[in-house]
């Protein structure tokens, strides 16, 4: 009964990350359009890259994130509007908004800044899929303190040290997983002889000013969940780290398809897998609520939930 009842939810759930895709390449389509009429630059696709291949792998890339997405979203018990909100926020600044920052670094594409402004429709446009078709249980929708509540958990002074702490953990997570993903990849990045499309033209400093940024938008991007989250610390970190690794990783290890997979992709999403769950981990180990708290407020959920299925 177990693996039938799997069974139905995961073709369930495959249907819904279609819809959702489908959606991206809608926003995909809009965005090209507003770019166009406001006379943004385009990237010009590099030699190695094929659309009719990498199009596909951007249907199943879409699929794949708004499953993971709509699985952890609905378990945060809020309204579709503030759902689809936090969902647009998430999706494009970790998607997009990180995973290009990255690429005016390790690339050499051109027009970048033009996805700032494009991206913003998919991410929207995959956020209102999300939102409506991964909802709540019924009945479990209800008023719940919000960030004031939240806030008032601690003192100032105490929120002061663990927001900074958590901004600034990212920088040292990536420069301690880069040195040793450098060691399997580097040449990759030196040799332009192998026409991946990546370099190295960057100063240590200006790396780590670029990870500073990324880190304040990395935590801008979860802390939503984190605010909202009613179970405990360990869930809250998979579902962060589930959230972030898959956003991020999933333009490496799935969309690029020219790069080498075993020596270059592979490296790179085990060192993204490091990344995100050790980010993660920090985030729900200094910002989540107390234990305490949280387990009240999820039997509180569960309570009213019982009642509703009754009446």
């Amino acid at each position: 009964m177990n693996g039938l009842k799997i069974l139905k939810t995961s073709g369930i759930n495959l249907v819904k990350g279609g819809a959702a895709a489908v959606a991206a390449l809608a926003g995909m389509m809009l965005g090209g359009l507003v770019t166009s009429a406001l006379n943004l630059p385009t990237m010009t696709m590099p030699d190695y890259m094929n659309i009719s291949t990498l199009m596909p792998l951007m249907f199943v890339s879409e699929m794949v994130m708004a499953i993971v997405l709509g699985e952890c979203f609905q378990r945060l018990y809020r309204s579709f509007w503030l759902r689809l909100l936090w969902l647009w926020l998430c999706h494009y600044l970790l998607y997009s908004a990180i995973n290009t920052l990255d690429a005016f670094l390790f690339t050499t594409y051109t027009n970048l800044a033009t996805n700032f402004v494009m991206n913003l429709f998919p991410a929207l446009f995959v956020a209102a899929a999300v939102a409506l078709l991964w909802r709540p249980a019924a009945g479990s929708i209800a008023e719940q303190p919000g960030l004031a509540g939240y806030l008032a958990a601690r003192q100032p002074r105490d929120w002061a040290w663990r927001f900074a702490a958590a901004w600034l953990c990212y920088p040292v997570i990536y420069y301690l997983a880069g040195r040793v993903v450098a060691i399997f990849t580097l040449s990759y990045y030196q040799d332009p002889s192998h026409s991946l499309g990546l370099t190295l033209n960057v100063t240590l400093g200006g790396l780590m000013a670029m990870q500073v940024l990324r880190g304040a938008l990395f935590l801008l991007a979860v802390l939503p969940i984190i605010v909202a989250w009613r179970g405990g610390q360990r869930n809250l970190w998979l579902v962060l780290g589930s959230i972030i690794f898959v956003q991020i990783a999933i333009v490496t290890v799935v969309q690029a398809y020219w790069m080498p997979f075993l020596a270059v992709r592979v490296p790179h999403g085990l060192e993204l897998l490091a990344d995100s769950f050790a980010q993660a981990g920090v985030y729900a180990w200094l910002l989540a609520k107390e234990e305490a708290s949280s387990k009240k407020e999820e039997a509180r959920r569960a309570e009213a939930v019982r009642a509703t299925s009754r009446a």
